[in-house]
């Protein structure tokens, strides 16, 4: 990535020398990151645009601090005095007055308190670090990464969007970070308690097998040595450290047991994104299925339609026992949703 931006800079300063300044490629680096972390998915013209955009913005930031001396300023005027000194009245008897270029900072200076330069959210010369947007809509940087994280450890990739979903609807609730003090104390906390649900939803549709105390314990030692390594392991990508983190605290065994209780209590595994997941592992099933099917159709010979012991009245096969499961789980799940509107009905007749 740093090639491409060194280039797209150069391309922005033709006159410019091929050394860049560390400080603005780091500048235009953090900028790429915070905007593919905002929008991950835009058109290929639309992601050329935000490469020069992050760029161009880099360089008006560092242009009058680390690039003094670019050629871009000394190109020659009429008389084959440099420009930037006719302009600044270098090497001039007189130094003729100007008005300095505006710009941002300047404009909203009077507006602030204090010194705008000294702000936390402002680039330095000295830090070259990108200021983050104050908007708190959408899910902390960190968790998307770290349930992307938990999947990968636990070979479950194709979880990652339902984990994902189940955040945002208890952390963002209609777009915008909630309010409740004890769901943005416990962000990590939750974080586990989400990856255990949906994952012990899996093993129950896929093997039958419901949680116990013996594999409780042991399942939540194991969640907590997650959470604890993908701190370590998810790459900041040029981000700041606090920004990357906020909301992040280490979990004790105490508090993942209160968070799977409070996930229980306020019915959050109610709504779509959890009950939905039946759907999902049938929809897995059927696709794994017909590519099982197109694999056996080179392996294994075709039975007879006289052979005794055929695939389609092995009723205690692993596959039809799967499917039984998920049948019984929406069937289940429909019933509950006919007595619920059954309820809702009679109260209103009454």
């Amino acid at each position: 990535m740093n090639r491409s931006i060194e280039q797209t800079l150069l391309s922005l300063m033709p006159t410019h020398g091929s050394a860049l300044p560390p400080a603005l490629v780091e500048l235009a680096g953090s900028l790429l990151a915070q905007s593919r972390h905002r929008a991950s998915t835009l058109k290929a013209d639309e992601e050329i645009g935000r490469l020069y955009a992050c760029a161009h913005i880099a360089c008006d930031s560092h242009l009058d601090n680390i690039l003094p001396n670019t050629a871009l300023n000394r190109t020659p005027g009429k008389n084959g005095t440099p420009r930037n000194r006719q302009r600044h009245g270098v090497d001039s008897p007189v130094r003729t007055p100007h008005r300095p270029t505006p710009t941002k900072e300047r404009s909203l200076a009077q507006f602030r308190s204090g010194n705008p330069a000294s702000g936390p959210n402002t680039p330095t010369k000295s830090t070259g670090k990108a200021a983050y947007p104050s908007d708190k809509s959408g899910l902390h940087f960190w968790i998307q990464p770290t349930i992307r994280f938990l999947c990968k450890e636990a070979n479950q990739r194709q979880l990652g969007p339902t984990m994902l979903a189940g955040m945002e609807y208890i952390v963002v609730p209609g777009g915008r970070r909630t309010h409740d003090a004890w769901v943005r104390a416990n962000l990590a906390a939750l974080c586990g308690a989400v990856y255990f649900f949906v994952t012990q939803q899996v093993e129950k549709l896929k093997k039958g097998e419901e949680v116990d105390r013996e594999t409780y314990e042991p399942e939540r030692n194991r969640i907590l040595n997650l959470i604890a390594k993908a701190k370590e392991e998810v790459d900041s990508k040029g981000l700041d450290e606090d920004e990357l983190w906020e909301g992040w605290a280490p979990v004790t065994a105490k508090e993942f047991d209160a968070a799977v209780q409070e996930v229980t209590d306020r019915g959050w595994l109610e709504a779509d994104w959890y009950r939905s997941l039946s759907d999902i592992i049938e929809a897995g099933n059927v696709i794994a299925d017909s590519h099982r099917q197109v694999e056996d159709l080179y392996k294994a010979p075709v039975r007879g339609a006289d052979t005794m012991f055929q695939d389609r009245y092995d009723f205690l096969s692993e596959k039809k026992r799967r499917e039984y499961r998920v049948w019984k789980e929406g069937i289940l799940r429909r019933i509950e949703l006919l007595e619920k509107e059954g309820g809702e009905a009679m109260e209103v007749d009454g």
